[in-house]
């Protein structure tokens, strides 16, 4: 990951840090909705069997995602606490409800230790545990005082598999602080998105961009708010036909933050 910072004057400005309070409990709810609409180009018999093998052209498939979770965490001791993650509700496979993720943060990095899942079996627990270690490190904010006007620059990997090929993307993200209100800092976050390898040499074009907004926390240090829209345009030319992917989601996420009744 690469970071890079743009200052410019502003009258105001923040300590932003992101990360995990000691004592504290997370209620987050999120929503995601996604559209794709894959249309294969080539000739009438390719069409024809994939016609007969039942694949519509083009594909559309729409999805959506809701997750609710709660994030409870311990005192502090020396520099970790204990960290419990249940999933309250759930319409993923993978995170079903009522699932319960143990673990510790230590030093902003969070390590889970053990699944406890009414119907998970002990493979597919230990196949997700890196899993969800994964998601809740998977972005580094830096630590830092932010001015109002001030942006900041991040990238970050994504893997997108389409056919039989791994694209690798690189997420470009820029975050910037537009006004502080009521211990509250509002960023507006700007997307693109390139490719930088793939599993096969074949001809490829990736155009993306997403837009959204952040509602930071203070003095809590953790969003409130994530907000995000996203549209990217794909092409790729396979062996015996050529395929055009667009696709387009929404992330609509929202944290409650309480500190912990002793």
């Amino acid at each position: 990951m690469t970071l890079a910072v743009t200052v410019c004057k502003g009258q105001e400005e923040i300590n932003f840090k992101v990360g995990y309070l000691p004592n504290h409990n997370y209620t987050l709810t999120q929503k995601q909705t996604s559209q794709n609409i894959i249309t294969y180009i080539a000739s009438d018999e390719i069409l024809g069997k994939l016609k007969s093998s039942g694949i519509e052209n083009p594909t559309i498939t729409k999805d959506t995602a809701q997750i609710k979770s709660i994030s409870k965490t311990g005192a502090l001791d020396g520099k970790e606490f204990p960290i419990y993650v249940e999933m309250l509700e759930s319409n993923n496979p993978r995170l079903v409800s009522g699932s319960k993720f143990y673990g510790k943060s230590i030093q902003g990095t969070t390590k889970i230790d053990s699944i406890s899942s009414p119907s998970m079996t002990e493979e597919k627990k230990r196949m997700l545990l890196p899993l969800m270690e994964s998601m809740i490190n998977q972005i580094k904010y830096p630590t830092k005082k932010i001015a109002v006007g001030e942006s900041f620059e991040q990238k970050n990997p994504m893997v997108l598999p389409i056919a039989d090929v791994t694209i690798e993307i690189e997420i470009n993200s820029i975050y910037t602080l537009k006004k502080v209100e009521n211990g509250v800092g509002y960023f507006d976050i700007v997307q693109d998105y390139i490719i930088t390898s793939a599993t096969k040499d074949y001809a490829m074009e990736v155009n993306g961009t997403g837009k959204g907004q952040i509602d930071y926390d203070i003095e809590k240090q953790f969003f409130t708010k994530f907000y995000l829209e996203v549209e990217m345009n794909l092409q790729t030319e396979l062996e015996v036909f050529s395929i055009e992917l667009q696709t387009k989601s929404i992330t609509d996420q929202t944290t409650q933050i309480k500190k912990a009744s002793r």
